[in-house]
């Protein structure tokens, strides 16, 4: 089953098509409902200073990515539980943040991992 990246927290809930939601932002998205998603798993978001940094500027999305994946590697057990909920049990997954660019975000990556199983 797939996992769907492109979503925006903020974004209309499509109870047919999203499946499990899951929210992977550092804190709360500011205004959003708690009933917005199923899953709250702050764990799965950038750390504060790699996010800080790489918003500032300070970092090409390159090496963003590759510090996001390396913080990752100590959540393998989320990654291969939520892997197993989507490939296994055949659920869907939408995971969502707050970040504004899509194209730069690390939903697509958090995406990438879960289906790759970690």
């Amino acid at each position: 089953m797939p996992v769907k990246f492109q979503k925006s927290a903020y974004d209309k809930a499509e109870p047919k098509t999203d499946g499990i939601r899951i929210v992977a932002t550092r804190f709360w998205p500011r205004g959003l409902k708690k009933e917005a998603a199923d899953l709250y798993l702050p764990d799965l978001a950038p750390s504060a200073d790699l996010l800080k940094t790489f918003l500032a500027g300070e970092m090409p999305w390159k090496t963003f990515a590759k510090l996001y994946k390396d913080e990752m590697k100590a959540q393998k057990s989320h990654i291969r539980t939520l892997h197993y909920l989507s490939e296994t049990a055949g659920d869907t997954l939408t995971v969502m943040c707050a970040c504004e660019k899509p194209e730069q975000c690390h939903r697509s990556l958090l995406a990438a991992l879960i289906e790759k199983g970690g």
